[in-house]
């Protein structure tokens, strides 16, 4: 099988169950879903990154340490979405009243 990268490795087989023992007739990699990627440029974070990093000691003006902290704050025509990621989901998931031409700034905590 090929490296599958963020995706976790999956496959597709098929048993002849017919006999006294089953037997394997045909074993292929599938495409799966990578229900657990989240994918950015690691030049975006690579000389911000830490191996270990409390969020509550996280000072940074644009954390959200929980969910209930996501939201979004309107500054004249720029919009910025305070959100966190989680395990396949993102809060908040639904980002309602930008207009053509406004700015959006995605402030992401993982």
């Amino acid at each position: 099988y090929l490296p599958t990268g963020p995706e976790l490795t999956q496959s597709a087989q098929l048993y002849d169950i017919t006999g006294a023992k089953m037997r394997l007739l045909l074993d292929f990699p599938t495409t799966g879903e990578p229900h657990y990627a989240q994918a950015i440029l690691a030049s975006k974070i690579k000389d911000q990154s830490r191996r270990v990093y409390s969020l509550a000691d996280n000072k940074h003006p644009y954390v959200t340490r929980t969910e209930k902290d996501a939201k979004v704050v309107r500054q004249g025509s720029k919009g910025h979405i305070y959100m966190t990621a989680g395990t396949k989901h993102f809060v908040p998931d639904n980002i309602e009243g930008s207009e053509v031409g406004e700015a959006g700034f995605f402030h992401v905590t993982n």
